[in-house]
């Protein structure tokens, strides 16, 4: 019986992996915004090409799966959000362009790739775009210009660099630990870590910086790899010392870290007044608790204006300076916990954690399993035992004073969460029960 083109074109999509292709190069292009369209592109096939293998019901969504139910949960409460929303096309829109690539990255990650081996190709991805991006900050841009980051933001390649490194670096870390690759592939994997760190720290952002630190180091103790580590600090020391000595005023942002009064100062001085943004997010929030103003944070400025919180807030008082001076896509929550409230209420904030509980379930029970109780090793183990405490560290480091929960970085943390639920399937599979017999005289 002559197939129709549907069953063609899925032989084709399945033959050549062509969703680990298109998944490949759309995750690889995500931390360049010069690249805008070729990446459209490349979710576009991804989408059509998953639709496909839907249609032909070659692929199950499997909604047994615990965080599969929690990511589902956490649409659905999103969507719920929005429809309610006073802005319901703004949240609608915002859906659009954030919660449904999410889902499309998340579904054809943990359906088309049963083992760890079959999803380094999305790892190597990741880090490759990574690798790229410093290689072209460090060509694009002269060392007068890295050496004033701040002041030169909208150079080429150097906007939110240190943002994406906080992602990226504990990844690589990660992976380069737990793998089985050829010694010449590691080199190459640590020194773009060696360079993310290098220009992160160029990038004069503190919490960014100290985020990549901390979760470097985490995942070296976890892996026990003391020597690396040694190794690794020493590295580091060396090249704040070098950045210290090129321009000695580089360092002056980083000392704040030093000064408690800093995370919550009320003036200019401070983390950029971010405890007058916080109170004002808390005061909008509160009014909304259960769904929050609609999925999507660009909104907030209009939030305060339409709902009377200009005229609530003191006039002298720097929330009000805050969100009268920046509108509409410019002012931000500035945390993320507050903006996922505000967003989507206490619902949305507890089914992002539920779903990120999930995955930290999965990195303990690998854990227990892998400690004499019948998990034998692999690469996939140690990447998903590594991986998870030091990204999620960074992540939430990050976060005290930034919302990344959409957009690119949405999109990075959905499909690290796809590769882990992938790498604790395999392992669950992999897992052996051993049982004891004990002789009892006189009974076979």
């Amino acid at each position: 019986m002559k197939k129709g083109i549907l069953a063609r074109l899925d032989e084709y999509i399945s033959g050549y992996r062509l969703i680990t292709v298109f998944l490949a190069v759309y995750l690889f292009l995500q931390p360049f915004k010069a690249f805008t369209s070729v990446r459209e592109i490349a979710f576009a096939l991804l989408a059509s090409a998953l639709s496909i293998r839907l249609i032909n019901g070659q692929v199950r969504l499997d909604i047994k799966e615990r965080t599969t139910q929690a990511f589902i949960l956490l649409i659905a409460v999103c969507a719920a959000s929005a429809l309610l929303s006073p802005y319901p096309m703004d949240s609608l829109i915002a859906v659009r362009k954030n919660l449904f690539y999410q889902a499309v990255v998340f579904f054809a990650v943990t359906s088309e790739h049963k083992e760890f081996n079959g999803i380094k190709p999305l790892i190597y991805a990741l880090i490759g775009g990574f690798a790229l991006l410093s290689l072209a900050v460090v060509a694009a841009n002269k060392p007068s210009v890295l050496l004033n980051w701040l002041d030169n933001k909208n150079a080429p390649f150097l906007s939110g660099y240190s943002t994406f490194a906080a992602f990226y670096i504990p990844l690589a870390a990660a992976f380069v630990l737990s793998s089985k690759e050829e010694v010449r592939i590691k080199w190459v994997i640590a020194f773009v870590i060696a360079l993310g760190f290098a220009l992160s720290a160029l990038n004069n952002h503190r919490t960014q910086t100290a985020a990549i630190a901390v979760s470097t180091v985490a995942v070296a103790l976890i892996a026990k790899r003391y020597k690396i580590l040694a190794a690794g600090a020493a590295l580091g020391a060396t090249i704040i010392l070098f950045i210290f000595i090129m321009k000695p005023a580089s360092m002056e942002r980083y000392q704040t870290l030093l000064k408690p009064g800093n995370f919550v100062s009320n003036d200019s001085a401070g983390w950029n007044d971010r405890w007058s943004v916080w109170s004002g997010v808390y005061d909008m929030a509160s009014d909304r608790p259960v769904l929050g103003w609609g999925y999507g944070w660009k909104k907030i400025a209009d939030a305060a204006k339409d709902g009377g919180y200009l005229e609530r807030w003191p006039e002298d008082g720097r929330t009000r300076l805050y969100f009268t001076r920046f509108g509409y896509g410019a002012a931000n929550p500035h945390n993320l916990l507050l903006q996922i409230v505000f967003e989507a209420g206490v619902l949305g904030l507890g089914a992002f954690l539920f779903f990120w509980v999930t995955i930290i379930s999965k990195a303990i029970s690998v854990f227990r399993w892998s400690n004499g109780r019948g998990l034998p090793p692999s690469a996939g183990v140690d990447f998903l035992k590594f991986a998870v405490p030091s990204v999620l560290l960074s992540y939430f480091m990050i976060n005290v004073t930034n919302g990344l929960w959409e957009e690119v970085y949405g999109v990075l943390m959905t499909a690290f969460a796809a590769i882990c639920v992938v790498v604790y399937r395999e392992a669950a599979g992999a897992r052996t029960y051993r049982k004891v017999w004990v002789y009892e005289p006189g009974k076979d």
